[in-house]
């Protein structure tokens, strides 16, 4: 069986082993991405954080009044 077979898209890294104190600052392991990688990321884990709490992503709600009325 061959390589291609096997794994038709490429394996994505998803951890990493660092010594106690020696781990990187989430600074140096977003600096090398571009600002609108950086944003797909970040709506991507939210994405993912809505789905696993609510299920689904509610979306934007109608707010009919903010303060209370005398």
């Amino acid at each position: 069986m061959s390589a291609e077979r096997v794994h038709p898209r490429p394996v994505e890294r998803i951890a990493r082993k660092y010594r106690i104190g020696a781990e990187p600052s989430l600074v140096d392991e977003y600096a090398h991405l571009t600002n609108a990688q950086r944003t797909a990321l970040f709506l991507q884990l939210r994405k993912r954080l809505i789905e696993e709490r609510y299920g689904t992503d509610p979306g934007f709600e109608r707010v009919y009044a903010i303060a209370r009325r005398p």
